[in-house]
């Protein structure tokens, strides 16, 4: 899908074409992103690619309640984009983070934007 810009904000997908629970690619600004929601219906805009091993969440990716888990391997994200893996065992140990961008939605439209350099929108 392309993306139109609107002001600082960028349409990545339609509102209605993300139900929960699913997961859809997208570009903003140059960048693969992938659009999901959680279970709960909270829209999410993050970094296509897994951390680990660079994993495109697009395909390997699946929503689990209120997080995306890239199924290569199993490292799961919250829409923080904080990174986890669960052991046999069920700890949950930290691991690499992923980059979430700030997303709304308006109009029936995911939006999302970029930071600038430094980490300030």
């Amino acid at each position: 899908m392309h993306a139109e810009v609107h002001d600082s904000w960028t349409t990545v997908a339609a509102a209605a074409a993300v139900a929960p629970g699913e997961v859809l690619e997208a570009t903003l600004g140059g960048a693969e992103v992938v659009v999901w929601r959680t279970d709960s219906g909270v829209a999410c805009v993050m970094e296509a690619r897994c951390p680990h091993q660079w994993s495109h969440l697009g395909g390997a990716g699946a929503v689990a309640g209120e997080e995306i888990v890239c199924l290569t391997h199993f490292w799961t994200f919250g829409t923080d984009g904080r990174g986890w893996k669960e052991n046999l065992h069920g700890r949950r140990d930290r691991k690499g983070d992923i980059e979430v961008y700030p997303c709304r939605e308006e109009a029936g439209q995911i939006q999302a934007r970029r930071r600038a350099p430094g980490g300030a929108e």
